[in-house]
């Protein structure tokens, strides 16, 4: 069956959707109030197929469940979920004779339910002070209404529920009465209070009716607590108290606390007075928050926000006033009879707007512009319009709240679709752009269409950069937006409009992200260069500005890695601006050590270009800023290739020092020395080149140093680690002061004969000491000492110590040295070495005599073993056997050695060739080839008894002697084989197989 909900009839009263004349702002249509052909209606209004016996007099609904009390008492409870199912409650068994409902409430869940009589005799006169007064609860699941006993009395007039309460029982509430007091009680699903409590009198003293009663919290505190505000209407007043309580609200009462700070202080209030006695209070919530407040008096609907600071309602406040607007449809005849026209009966508020009812009609005004949105008029055929609930809180509603409106016979829903759909353009009016940024959502037209005319606003201002921001977000004409900035001359402007378009700039526009990058590298480059030429300092805070803004551009990844890519351009740009301090800048964050060192040479800042070299890693920098760093700062330098020079390449630092002493620089040469000793002692680098430079820097700059280098490098020529031939070339060419060098490197290089001429210009003994060099060459030492000789006797005439000579050289003889003294020398000087001489000749002689016997005795020994071993033979025993192979030996042909061992003759042949070297297996192969490629003429190859050898007696000869040179089991080639493994390769092989 079709529940009464959804059987709603085509409506046949007048909808009236008020038509405002379009206004033009900046390009968009203000058409808050047209239907749009594509767009659902925002208030659709549908009547719902149910018609009470009797007139309804209040209703209520809250989180899809409806309440409605009848003239007659009876209490109609409907589940907008199970609309069929009605749930009547006939209330006069619970009141006594003569009692009429005077307000119904629900709480925020819609299970529970207080109806509040009162007698008929105190309807007629509110303020009458008696006792006839009840008041009726009922929970949802109980179809039972119990009397609430302690509230007898007291008319209550209005209910301030727990907005958290989701347990069987009200949770604290507060009782607003008819004469000013409120009470704090908890009832459970039996009706029973659980405690009853006083906890203010309004009036203080004075009855006043409350009207309105909420109670909410607002924040939080801190310490485990919230801030809690409570909201209190009379006719002409709303009051406000806040305070502080625990978050676990197990305090009872819970409320106390907040009312007892205003025992002694005067409350806080909004007072409107007003000649007519009307007053509604309304709460709007958003996820179970309340936001905005609507307070309904005789004077108009005062519409205020909760406050989310200090208070309980914000400072500022709207006033929507009597009468409405003008409608294109007026007061039907029975409401101006009824003097009603001009005021609601009810409000009901929503987060965008305010309904109000009235006899004859619905109207809904916009809480943003408080125009007015939509009118619904009615014609009375269902009897007046009584009454306006929202249903604002009901979770199951995914379109918004539900407005429920209802006559005497009859109840009508609006649902609301979508009531934010225009909120963004109404704020874009009132120019409050941040709101309707916020309501725009994610839809990109419409926070274009906000921030377009936000930006606007801002350029009319002259808010120049705050506008640039804004245009680089909206979809206007890039060229138009920078050439209005141009043509205002706002270059400060321009570059915000440049940063923020190349912020928001995807990853494959590369092309469009370059073009920005320069263009905002000129501006930001012009800016510095500007406030230089004005000679603003650079420590001033107006060029430390614009200095952060560049650092803070070019610190962006997408800005870095664009800036890379056209790296030429950007450096030629930074060029062309002369600003060395940015391009050195910006080379640090691109880590261009090779842009850093050519900046600070070519500003001279050779200090900052050892830093930079001490820092880097990059030997190829400091190779190519060597040169002009040794000359212009040689110590410094030289400091810093001693420390790294563990990292470099020596033979590409070799030739830097040549070209940077081809000055002659004495001071650099200096220090160069220093380095080249540190590579070859402390590092003890031994490159070629780098000994030789060294060496050619001592003979020039330190000569003193030469000849203990050449020492301390010892005599090898294989081993020195300088060039020989280079080191004697520049002692060479030097003064005298380096003939001793020439003598030792004539040494180290082997030249013995000119390195003694040499000796002999310096130092006699450095000559002999020379001559007794080549040990091994006793030609080229009597050589040598005959020419130390010669000079003794030519040079220095000296006879004694040329027989000095002959006394040192046991090679020379004193018939050597007699062709170079004169013809006339007197013999007596040197008889004594004559004499001498002569007896070693007969000394000698005899020698020789004595080994000439012993080799004649020698020979004839040799003569008789070899006589006596050809008459020497072996018998051979018919049972002796091959040691090889154990077969009988004389089966066939055998081998016989000296030591008994006795051998088939192909049973030899293997057992020898495993003895053998790779060379001689090669030779026994080829013999055994060569045999097998004659013809056979002889059965017996093996013989040895022809005394007449052919070819293949030739061949059968050599194998013979190389089978039978030894015994393979005892002879000198077994010994030889006593490290060889037990096992082969080809048996380790085996083995694994089996493995």
């Amino acid at each position: 069956m079709t529940s009464i909900l959804d059987q709603y009839e085509k409506a046949s009263k007048q909808v009236c959707c008020c038509n405002f004349k379009g206004r033009w702002i900046a390009g968009t249509t203000v058409f808050i109030n047209t239907l749009l052909e594509n767009e659902r209606p925002m208030f659709a209004k549908q009547k719902v197929a149910y018609t009470p016996q009797y007139p309804v007099h209040h209703m209520c609904a809250q989180s899809g469940r409806i309440a409605l009390v009848l003239v007659n008492n009876t209490l109609l409870r409907i589940d907008t979920q199970l609309p069929d199912n009605i749930d009547e409650l006939d209330l006069n068994k619970n009141l006594t004779a003569g009692y009429k409902i005077q307000r119904l409430f629900v709480d925020p869940t819609g299970c529970h339910i207080l109806v509040s009589a009162v007698h008929k005799d105190r309807e007629r006169d509110p303020e009458r002070e008696d006792n006839n007064a009840e008041l009726i609860y009922v929970h949802a699941n109980s179809a039972k209404p119990r009397q609430v006993t302690k509230t007898k009395g007291n008319f209550i007039t209005a209910v301030g529920w727990c907005t958290s309460n989701i347990g069987q029982t009200t949770g604290p509430i507060l009782l607003g009465t008819s004469k000013g007091f409120i009470y704090e009680t908890e009832i459970n699903q039996s009706g029973n209070e659980i405690y009853w409590k006083q906890v203010f009198d309004l009036g203080r003293g004075t009855p006043t009716i409350i009207t309105g009663l909420e109670y909410f919290r607002l924040r939080p505190a801190g310490e485990g607590q919230s801030v809690y505000g409570v909201l209190v209407t009379t006719m002409t007043k709303l009051y406000q108290f806040q305070g502080n309580l625990m978050n676990r609200m197990d305090d009872r009462p819970l409320l106390q606390s907040i009312f007892h700070a205003y025992l002694n202080t005067k409350e806080k209030f909004i007072e409107i007075p007003s000649e007519y006695p009307v007053s509604r209070l309304r709460l709007c919530f958003a996820n179970d928050q309340p936001t905005q407040v609507a307070w309904m008096t005789g004077n108009g609907v005062l519409l205020a926000q909760v406050s989310d600071k200090d208070g309980v309602l914000s400072p500022q406040h709207r006033m929507i006033p009597y009468p409405l607007p003008d409608t294109s449809s007026e007061p039907s005849e029975i409401s101006k009879k009824r003097g009603h026209h001009k005021f609601p009966l009810e409000v009901a508020l929503t987060p965008f707007h305010l309904a109000m009812v009235f006899y004859d009609r619905l109207r809904i005004i916009c809480t943003v512009n408080q125009q007015l949105v939509y009118e619904d008029t009615y014609d009375q055929s269902f009897g007046d319009l009584r009454g306006l609930t929202c249903d604002g809180r009901n979770k199951k509603n995914q379109q918004g709240p539900v407005l429920w409106s209802f006559a005497d016979y009859a109840l009508f829903r609006y649902t609301i679709t979508d009531e934010s759909r225009h909120i963004w353009q109404m704020y874009m009016e009132q120019k409050q752009f941040d709101l309707a940024l916020q309501f725009c959502g994610n839809n990109a037209s419409q926070r274009s269409q906000v921030l377009l005319h936000q930006a606007h606003h801002l350029l009319s201002k002259h808010q120049y950069e705050k506008a640039a921001k804004l245009y680089a977000q909206t979809e206007a004409s890039f060229e138009e937006v920078a050439l209005k900035f141009m043509e205002i001359k706002q270059e400060d402007a321009l570059q915000a409009f440049l940063l923020e378009k190349a912020s928001r700039l995807k990853g494959d526009q590369r092309m469009q992200l370059s073009m920005l990058v320069l263009w905002l590298l000129e501006l930001m480059l012009r800016k510095l260069g500007s406030l230089k030429d004005a000679g603003i300092k650079t420590d001033s805070p107006q060029y430390q500005s614009s200095w952060d803004t560049l650092n803070r551009f070019t610190e962006q990844r997408r800005i870095m890695e664009c800036i890379k890519s056209n790296l030429g351009a950007v450096y030629s740009l930074l060029s062309s601006h002369g600003l060395h301090d940015v391009m050195l800048h910006l080379a640090g964050k691109l880590k261009d050590s090779q842009r850093i060192m050519e900046q600070h040479l070519l500003d001279r800042n050779y200090k900052e270009a050892l830093n930079v070299l001490l820092e880097s890693s990059d030997s190829e920098l400091l190779y190519n800023a060597c040169p002009v760093l040794l000359q212009e700062q040689p110590k410094e330098t030289v400091d810093m290739l001693i420390y790294k020079a563990h990292k470099l390449e020596l033979t590409r630092v070799t030739p830097l020092l040549f070209a940077a002493l081809s000055d002659g620089d004495a001071r650099l040469a200096k220090e160069i020395i220093r380095f080249v000793e540190h590579c070859a002692y402390q590092l003890n680098c031994k490159d070629r080149s780098l000994h030789t430079l060294l060496f050619s820097l001592y003979i020039r700059y330190a000569p003193d140093k030469t000849l203990p280098y050449l020492n301390g490098q010892g005599e090898d020529v294989k081993t020195v680690p300088y060039d020989a031939q280079s080191a004697l070339r520049l002692c060479l060419a030097a003064d005298t002061s380096q003939l001793q060098a020439c003598v030792l490197l004539y040494r180290i290089m082997g030249l013995y004969q000119p390195a003694v001429e040499m000796a002999l210009k310096v130092d006699a003994a450095l000559a002999r000491q020379t001559a007794d060099m080549p040990e091994e060459n006793e030609e080229l030492r009597k050589k040598l000492w005959l020419r130390i000789a010669r000079h003794v006797v030519e040079k220095e005439r000296d006879i004694q110590r040329a027989m000095a000579v002959l006394q040192q050289c046991n090679l020379l003889k004193i018939e050597d040295v007699l062709p170079f003294f004169p013809d006339f020398t007197t013999i007596d000087l040197f008889k004594d070495a004559i004499s001498q001489s002569l007896q070693e000749y007969s000394h000698h002689l005899d020698t020789l005599k004595e080994e000439m016997e012993e080799a004649t005795k020698a020979a004839d020994a040799l003569r008789h073993e070899i006589q006596a071993f050809r008459h020497k033979s072996i018998v051979v025993q018919a049972g002796d056997h091959c040691h090889l192979c154990r077969s009988p030996l004389l089966t066939r042909s055998a081998y016989l050695f000296p030591c008994g061992h006795r051998f088939h003759g192909d049973c030899l042949l293997p057992r020898v060739l495993t003895t053998m070297s790779q060379m001689r297996r090669e030779r026994v192969a080829e013999l055994q080839r060569e045999l097998a490629s004659l013809p056979n003429n002889d059965a017996d190859s093996l013989s040895l008894a022809s005394s007449s050898l052919g070819t293949r007696e030739q061949l059968l000869q050599d194998l013979d002697d190389i089978m039978a040179a030894d015994c393979v089991l005892c002879g000198e080639s077994v010994i030889r084989l006593i490290d060889a493994p037990f096992t082969v390769e080809d048996d380790l092989e085996a083995f694994n197989a089996i493995d």
